[in-house]
């Protein structure tokens, strides 16, 4: 497989499995469903999606990105609170894989979303929130 092929093969797989694991956020804790939007270079290659998963009667926006640039981080699992931030630096960072960890199937996505319903179920429904030291 040519790497062109890869790369539009993890795109695709990253969009259609975040939806599918992280649905729950939309039927179980009422988020709306998400908005797909990418990054691009000048060049018109696209270098980041994202899905954000918004519940503005709560205050929470959970942004799922994977990003395919060389010196990006790669797929991670980003909490905010809209009313105080949605700047990047903000963020709570609850589940990375780093770019090199990736594998096209990206099989990880599962268990990404399953951890976040799991430790973070109170956060999602509005109850608590993440302060960092």
């Amino acid at each position: 497989m040519k790497k062109k092929e890869e790369y539009q093969l993890k795109r695709k797989n990253f969009i259609e499995k975040s939806i599918k694991f992280f649905n729950y956020l939309c039927d179980e804790f009422e988020y709306l469903p998400p908005i797909h939007s990418t990054y691009k270079q000048p060049n018109g290659v696209i270098i980041t999606d994202s899905l954000e998963y918004l519940n503005e009667s709560i205050d929470r926006l959970v942004i799922i990105c994977n990003a395919y640039h060389p010196v990006d981080y790669g797929f991670e699992v980003q909490l905010y609170r809209p009313s105080i931030s949605t700047n990047p630096p903000d963020r709570i960072m609850v589940y990375p894989v780093l770019k090199e960890d990736q594998d096209i199937e990206q099989a990880y996505i599962e268990k990404a979303a399953e951890f976040v319903r799991e430790k973070y179920t109170e956060v999602l429904l509005g109850n608590e929130w993440i302060n960092l030291p």
